[in-house]
């Protein structure tokens, strides 16, 4: 082993893996995998007194990057080799269980479908250098000359795949051209109906403390069951492996095997992992269903909620200095990866709890989570108030920035808020998820894109640097109110009306006002926004090629062709303003 050598190892689909997830659960079980994945790598490199460099923290249950660094020549195949081993620890657990708790639906002919998800189903890449920057080009080479034979995840999604992708005893077997296709579909559904069920009675097996009651025993195990899995259900193998690794049964029948080769600490990480999952606390994540007299609708359908992703910015111009120097390059990358890990786990996760979110995974400079607020189980004469839009943006307008400086590194942040619908498919939202935070970045980084995303799947957008953000909060309307002067009365009205500058806008633009200069969409902004009239001076609409340590601008970056474009764009920021504003702070 030769420590002037270091070994890149990295593994795919990370991002497809986590986005095809249909349910909040599948993308705490997906983060949670990846995550195991890494760590099996990791350990196996210690084990064998290698120096992991990044990740330099990698005891988390969610966001170990999936990108590591080795100090010293890591073989290839022992690294393949640990991340199989985990892997298949995962895909024969999760098999094993099932086919040994649901033994009345059947004979299993499924078992060359699993070992097929076993053997293929990540893409494994492997490079090695004198510097780390040569091993991550080696990287790069071997993805860009990839020669996968997997099985290129067939049935991922198994609604649109049909029942040839649905996981269940009878997967596998016989022509699909002579198969009875209701006979079939009255099979699935018993198997997934008795799955939820055994799911309920392990879960409350697990967990003695509920001490529920003899005659409500059979219930329990229905409703505790469909948190898991909704026995309307039909899902893919890679969709059930998900949602079974949430499972505290089946999570340590995986992991006991490999604690001693891995970390005999990882049952400390699964336990934290069983009570940020545990059905009775988080009922969002689970859908655990509530038998509420007073309410026919789950919370799911009532009540929008904040999706948001985040990623540092320039990433690769960071890594970049820190090459420029191979022999202190080890060292920053590491101090780098631990102050951005240390900073997901202990600073960004417990911040986003406190203002009532979840986060699905932070992986040091990369986050994504969401901010719900669901009713409590209290009389129904105490009213229930839904969280709104507004909110989230004033927690990433006011907390946040300061939340992103403990990190304490010289990076910058741009982030994709998505405040959607009710009844907006998870899929969809990921979706946008991903192109909003890709919108805050080809806009100027450091900012923030706030996307309106309807059940019809149209949305709106705005994007705003982060020291602008808080101008939502200094609206003002026609009646003179604002927030500020709102909270000083106590009449029945609590918000200012932004209908006043939605009709205005609206009106302006449908007789194309707003063509060819920026006067009135300025003079607007004074109106209804007199507090931050300085804040829109042509200075501050770009970010000069000589201003990269001051703050960046409205617009982002100066084109060269931007004299051209800056009426325009002025424009249309202030217009996605307005629309914004009016469904975003109602």
């Amino acid at each position: 082993m030769s420590s002037e050598c270091y070994t890149a190892i990295t593994f795919a689909p990370v991002q497809g893996f986590i986005e095809k997830s249909r349910k909040l659960r599948d993308l705490y079980g997906s983060s949670f995998l990846i995550s195991y994945l890494a760590e099996a790598i990791c350990k196996e490199a210690i084990r064998l007194k290698y120096k992991v460099i990044s990740p330099a923290l990698i005891k988390v249950t969610q966001g170990t990057p999936n990108q590591i660094i080795i100090q010293g020549d890591f073989e290839e195949k022992i690294a393949k080799k640990a991340m199989q081993k985990a892997w298949l620890a995962v895909t024969e657990n999760c098999r094993l269980w099932i086919q040994d708790k649901v033994q009345d639906c059947g004979q299993y002919y499924w078992g060359r479908n699993w070992e097929s998800w076993g053997n293929y189903a990540w893409e494994f890449f492997w490079g090695s250098g004198e510097t780390i920057r040569v091993a991550r080009e080696a990287v790069n080479d071997a993805k860009r000359s990839r020669d996968w034979t997997g099985i290129n995840w067939t049935g991922e999604s198994s609604t649109l795949s049909g029942a040839d992708g649905v996981a269940w005893p009878g997967m596998g077997i016989g022509n699909p051209q002579k198969t009875n296709r209701h006979k079939q579909k009255q099979e699935i559904a018993a198997f997934y109906k008795r799955l939820s069920y055994e799911l309920g009675k392990a879960f409350i097996d697990e967990t003695p403390e509920l001490r529920i009651p003899a005659h409500e025993l059979d219930e329990k195990r229905k409703e505790y069951g469909e948190a898991f899995v909704d026995p309307d259900e039909e899902l893919s193998i890679p969709e059930l492996i998900k949602r079974l690794i949430t499972h505290m049964a089946i999570a340590k029948q995986i992991v006991n095997p490999l604690k001693e080769e891995i970390d005999p600490k990882v049952p400390n990480l699964l336990k934290k992992l069983e009570k940020e999952l545990n059905p009775n606390t988080f009922t969002d994540i689970s859908r655990l269903k509530h038998k509420n007299k007073n309410s026919q609708e789950s919370p799911e359908k009532e009540y929008w909620t904040g999706w948001f992703q985040g990623d540092g910015d320039r990433m690769g111009d960071l890594l970049k200095t820190f090459s420029e120097d191979s022999v202190t390059e080890p060292d920053k990358l590491e101090v780098f990866s631990k102050a951005m890990m240390e900073w997901g786990e202990h600073k960004f996760k417990p911040a986003v709890a406190k203002a009532q979110g979840r986060t699905v995974y932070a992986g040091g400079d990369d986050f994504m989570g969401i901010f719900y607020r669901l009713p409590e189980n209290t009389p129904s004469t105490q009213k229930y108030t839904p969280l709104t839009g507004q909110e989230c943006v004033n927690w990433f307008g006011s907390k946040f920035p300061s939340i992103w400086q403990l990190h304490g590194q010289p990076i910058t942040v741009s982030v994709g808020l998505v405040w959607t619908a009710p009844n907006v498919p998870q899929r969809d939202v990921l979706q946008h998820c991903r192109l909003a935070e890709t919108s805050a970045k080809n806009n100027g980084k450091d900012r923030m894109a706030i996307r309106i995303l309807f059940n019809g799947g149209t949305h709106i957008e705005w994007v705003c640097p982060w020291w602008c953000l808080p101008v939502l909060q200094h609206y003002q309307d026609r009646d003179g109110d604002t927030l500020k002067s709102l909270a000083l009365t106590t009449g029945t009205k609590t918000k200012p009306n932004w209908t006043h500058i939605y009709n205005d806008v609206a009106t302006l633009e449908s007789r194309h006002a707003f063509k060819g200069n920026t006067q009135i969409a300025e003079e607007l902004f004074k109106i209804y926004f007199p507090e931050c009239k300085e804040w829109i001076v042509k200075d501050n609409w770009w970010l000069h090629s000589h201003d990269e340590k001051l703050r960046t601008g409205i617009l982002g970056h100066e084109a060269k062709d931007a004299k051209k474009e800056a009426n325009e764009l002025f424009n249309e920021w202030f217009i996605n303003l307005a629309k914004v504003g009016f469904h975003l702070c109602p």
